[in-house]
């Protein structure tokens, strides 16, 4: 059995002396106790003296012993040894019980000695121990771990700079490996991916030429049909301007003659109104060709709306008249000039307030009117309306009548005549000028036509070429 730490040395040979009758008695009182040990000094020599419990077996393996030492601990009295044997005999004595107590005396240099040399070795297989360690932990670190990532950062990069055909090559048999296998499915997909865009690119560059082919051809043959159309309308519109004139004369020599054929009368007062619409609609298709050419010019200028609106009801006057249609006027009070194209503006609600006119049944009533409204852009706006008391407009036409040759009655029979131009016309305008025309009606109660126009104009930005 190991004997414990022994404690720190008690100097003198009389302290060695105690020590066999303690470690006796120790005995005694549990037989079972492990070995005691105990440090001296004796003679200026280190002693180490160990005393270890026998028993009856112990006992007899030792050979050439006395028969009184063989059973003196156990007969003998706390105080000191007996002088026999126990009664009853040896034969009375168990043979796993205690008789004796083996003392040896060890050299306590040799055994600082063998144990500072235990200490070394233990410390040195530390050492070695933890250096193999460090470089075990290095080699799978750096073998088994590292390696493998090392070489797909390589393999990213190399994909990165555009090297699609790049592979990771990593033979681990493990978690790496599986993801180098799904790297490279990945890289493989996405060369697959690459190829078939480029295959649709070429494609599609190959139908951008076709698409650009033939929008510049498109584009050729939309600018030669504005010009023809604008260069035949200027051509009509002279000679039917000679017409309307004679066809006019002529009337006031009939109105002047007393005599006159009435049927002369009507054939002249036809000639001239239909020289007047056929005017209208050649000055619409005239006007169109220009905006569609992008030769409309623009002239802004600071304009009164309510001289503008005067000046409109006047104009307009002798034909509401003809048509018994009273017309009047409703312009807010203090309204601020605004800046816009006098022209365009009252181009826009002279078609309003003639189709006003136009659609409006005998005795019935136009208004024509001026409100200061914020505009969408929460800027300050004017906004014009004319308001007629004719058959009104479905609401699933509203939007549809500012478009091109389009009219809420496009049969061949109906009442009143048009080219579907004059509202398309007006929306052109008002997007050039910045405005924004409007409808609203209900079928029934009349129509109102309106147009919004900003107090401070402000050029529309070309949209940038790259966003």
């Amino acid at each position: 059995a190991a004997a414990a730490d022994p404690p720190a040395p008690r100097p003198g040979a009389e302290d060695a002396a105690r020590f066999v009758p303690e470690a006796a008695a120790a005995f005694r009182a549990d037989p079972t106790r492990p070995p005691v040990a105990r440090r001296y000094r004796v003679a200026d020599r280190p002693v180490v003296r160990v005393a270890t419990p026998l028993s009856l077996r112990q006992m007899e393996a030792i050979p050439d012993r006395p028969d009184r030492l063989r059973f003196r601990l156990v007969s003998a009295p706390e105080d000191g040894p007996a002088d026999g044997p126990p009664a009853g005999g040896p034969d009375a004595v168990p043979a796993d019980r205690v008789v004796a107590m083996l003392v040896v005396d060890r050299d306590g240099g040799f055994i600082e000695s063998s144990r500072l040399g235990t200490q070394i070795w233990i410390l040195v297989a530390g050492i070695a121990g933890i250096a193999a360690s460090i470089t075990a932990f290095w080699f799978i670190l750096t073998r088994l771990i590292l390696s493998p990532v090392r070489k797909l950062r390589e393999t990213a990069e190399a994909v990165q700079a555009g090297d699609l055909s790049s592979r990771s090559q990593i033979r681990t048999g493990d978690e790496f490996e599986q993801l180098a296998d799904a790297f490279n499915i990945m890289l493989d997909r996405l060369e697959q991916g690459r190829g078939e865009l480029e295959r649709i690119n070429r494609s599609l560059d190959l139908k951008v030429d076709e698409l650009a082919k033939a929008n510049v051809g498109l584009d050729e043959s939309n600018r030669l049909k504005s010009e023809f159309v604008a260069s035949v309308s200027h051509e009509l519109r002279t000679p039917l301007n000679s017409i309307i004139g004679f066809a006019e004369l002529l009337q006031e020599l009939a109105r002047g003659d007393a005599a006159a054929d009435p049927k002369r009368m009507r054939y002249l007062d036809n000639i001239v109104t239909s020289g007047r619409n056929l005017l209208e609609m050649i000055n619409e298709l005239l006007d169109m060709a220009k905006i569609e050419a992008g030769r409309m010019e623009v002239s802004i200028e600071p304009t009164s709306v309510s001289d503008l609106v005067e000046g409109l009801v006047r104009i307009m006057g002798p034909q509401a008249a003809s048509r018994r249609v009273a017309v009047s006027t409703d312009v807010a009070p203090n309204l601020p000039p605004v800046e816009t194209d006098p022209g365009k503006i009252q181009q826009i609600l002279y078609n309003f307030l003639s189709n006003a006119i136009k659609f409006t049944p005998a005795e019935g009533a136009v208004q024509v009117g001026a409100e200061r409204i914020v505009g969408p852009d929460r800027t300050p706006a004017v906004r014009l309306w004319v308001r007629d008391s004719g058959p009104g407009i479905p609401a699933d036409m509203q939007d549809v009548i500012f478009e091109k040759f389009r009219q809420v009655d496009a049969t061949h029979t109906r009442e009143h005549a048009g080219t579907g131009l004059g509202l398309a016309i007006c929306r052109s305008l008002a997007e050039m000028l910045g405005a924004r025309v409007a409808c609203s009606s209900r079928v029934g109660e009349g129509a109102t036509f309106s147009v919004e126009v900003p107090v401070q104009w402000r050029p529309e930005e070309p949209p940038p070429l790259m966003s």
